[in-house]
């Protein structure tokens, strides 16, 4: 009797080797494919959650906007609301609700200042709104930005490209931000 041979040829092997092989190559370039794909992913959710934070902070702040013009020391005032023209930053103006958690003796009246300085969108604010020599908290929002611009709507409904009126404070804002990868944002915040 003819004992049987169980295992395989070398030809066998070799096709099966160079089949695994193919499948391999396949499987890695699938699985590349999806880690490039996952980079992409959180780079763009990235950027838009950088966009939303930068959206919420501005129509946060002007939606609270109030007519409270600023002791700058010296017996000089600045407006409550200022775009246009003070070389110093894009806008400023004061604004309520500045949170108070641990019950500080303090107005929750807030002074801030948007600038734009080499593509980076900055809001600097200060606790007190004469704040003379205090030191701002310093908040880069977002990068790559290319313009900022205001339009202010008045109480007799006219719309202004620039505002410095003591007391007086827009009625509306509307934003027109120019981003490198967004392209034009346009946004009508209300103020109060």
């Amino acid at each position: 009797m003819r004992a049987s041979n169980k295992g395989f040829t070398l030809l066998e092997l070799m096709i099966a080797m160079t089949i695994f092989s193919f499948m391999s190559i396949m499987a890695y370039g699938g699985l590349a494919n999806v880690l490039t794909s996952n980079e992409v992913l959180e780079e763009q959710a990235e950027r838009l959650k950088e966009l939303q934070r930068t959206m919420m902070f501005l129509e946060r702040d002007i939606r609270q906007i109030v007519s409270r013009p600023a002791q700058t020391g010296y017996q000089q005032i600045s407006p409550a609301f200022s775009y246009g023209f003070d070389t110093s930053g894009l806008f400023e103006f004061t604004r309520a609700g500045n949170s108070n958690p641990v019950g500080l003796v303090r107005s929750s009246l807030q002074r801030v200042r948007y600038d734009l300085e080499e593509g980076e969108l900055i809001r600097l604010s200060w606790n007190l709104v004469d704040h003379i020599d205090a030191e701002p908290v310093r908040m880069t929002l977002i990068e790559d930005v290319d313009s900022l611009e205001l339009r202010m709507l008045d109480k007799g409904n006219q719309w202004k490209s620039n505002w410095r009126s003591g007391a007086d404070i827009p009625v509306a804002v509307e934003l027109s931000f120019e981003h490198k990868y967004w392209g034009k944002i346009l946004r009508l915040v209300p103020v109060k």
